[in-house]
């Protein structure tokens, strides 16, 4: 029986230090990431001989590679009962079966964990998520492997993955190793070719872009984020990969709202309660640390009690990522930003003021139209949504959007944004 028994990704996002160590592909097409990743794995076994152990729910995902390496034990883990491994596709005796039942939550993923001499790799596709979870980390590893082991239910089993894995331990993998790593998945092509030239539409324009900005710059920050964890770092490197991070942060999150907005059209947004106060506790100090990059200073006065809204926690969150980020990039250094939250009848009211100081002076950074969708600053090339489409955002979260500019002798003189939200 698998009563009780969780996926691979529950296990790995219940634990906050496991889930720090873990990449994930939001809103994208995650399929085509696992199709990358497993053709990675293939190319990458051409200059390394693998010794050690791979673990999934299909005996075929890295055919090649298992036929080639001897010293590779596969374990498959189905609910299948069929005949697994046809004359000479296999090498059946270092090939392992787990049987596990139809019922089984795990029947829900796709799996590949490598564990190897020189490093380990996990690569998880949920169904259910609908995303991709990878990692080089030891952690994330061994968390998923835990979640596979009491599903293995022959005692002669149990103990020769537990040999396995005592002959194969996981550590972090070499630099160079990383490296190769993502030099291969950045050069894959596309898999799927999805756009119809002769009728290609602004949307999906911007889905591609999109996915094609952000799948590299979730590897180069993972590969930060590893490096980072090196105890002989300089702190001049530290600093500096640090930067590297934040900028990839930036615009990964930029770019996932973009997408978001693109396939708005495509699934019902779920609204449910929303503590407002702990997206804008969790997303404060990251904004005013990008607003400092630009010398600019930002302020945020709440009440003391703030209802519950109606909502949805991961797309107002990347709304108002994005609309700071607008801000902070719209006006030039010295001048200020304040954040009110206050209640207007059935709305939370949520208003961006902005003040541009005297000091700082001369003409704000020209926006640009790039169609319906998206606004150009030409002086830095950054991308952002059109205030149409993050009205429409909005709308669709049951909220609305105002936007005026002051009076040029008012205190604040310069836009005021206005987010009203519905109480739950």
């Amino acid at each position: 029986m698998t009563t009780g028994l969780a996926t691979i990704y529950e296990a790995l996002h219940q634990d906050p230090q496991t889930h720090e160590f873990l990449e994930e592909l939001h809103q994208t097409d995650s399929k085509e990431f696992w199709h990358r990743a497993i053709a990675v794995l293939q190319q990458f076994s051409m200059q390394i001989h693998f010794k050690g152990l791979l673990l999934t729910h299909h005996p075929y995902i890295l055919p090649n590679v298992t036929y080639r390496e001897p010293k590779l034990q596969t374990w498959v883990f189905t609910p299948s009962k069929s005949s697994l491994f046809p004359t000479g596709s296999l090498p059946i005796s270092d090939t392992q079966v787990v049987s596990i039942s139809k019922a089984d939550p795990l029947n829900q993923e796709w799996f590949c964990i490598l564990v190897t001499e020189t490093f380990s790799v996990l690569v998880l596709s949920s169904s259910k998520s609908h995303s991709c979870v990878w990692s080089m980390h030891p952690i994330a590893i061994q968390a998923a492997i835990s979640e596979l082991l009491p599903r293995i239910r022959r005692t002669e089993q149990q103990t020769l993955l537990q040999t396995k894995l005592k002959q194969f331990p996981i550590n972090l993998p070499s630099y160079q190793i990383m490296a190769r790593f993502s030099t291969i998945l950045m050069a894959q092509s596309s898999i799927f070719q999805e756009l119809p030239i002769p009728e290609i539409q602004e949307v999906d324009i911007i889905k591609a872009i999109t996915h094609e900005v952000r799948t590299p710059l979730t590897t180069i920050r993972m590969l930060v984020r590893s490096l980072k964890r090196r105890k002989d770092l300089l702190t001049e490197v530290k600093s500096r990969l640090d930067q590297i991070d934040a900028e990839c942060t930036e615009q990964i999150e930029r770019f996932n709202l973009i997408f978001e907005a693109a396939q708005l059209d495509d699934y019902p947004i779920v609204l449910e309660a929303t503590q407002i106060e702990e997206i804008l506790s969790d997303g404060f100090m990251r904004w005013q640390e990008h607003a400092g990059r630009r010398q600019i200073s930002l302020e945020m006065i709440l009440p003391n009690e703030i209802p519950a809204i109606l909502s949805n926690v991961l797309l107002l969150s990347q709304v108002l990522n994005g609309l700071v980020d607008r801000l902070v990039r719209s006006f030039p250094p010295d001048s200020h930003i304040q954040l009110i939250l206050t209640s207007a009848g059935e709305y939370l009211k949520l208003q961006f003021q902005s003040q541009v100081t005297r000091q700082s002076g001369g003409d704000l950074p020209l926006l640009k139209a790039v169609g319906q969708w998206l606004m150009l600053q030409p002086e830095t090339g950054t991308l952002s949504l059109s205030l149409p489409t993050t009205k429409t955002l909005l709308k669709a979260l049951g909220g609305k959007l105002t936007v005026r500019m002051h009076s040029t002798s008012a205190a604040y003189d310069g836009e005021i944004l206005t987010i009203f939200l519905p109480f739950f």
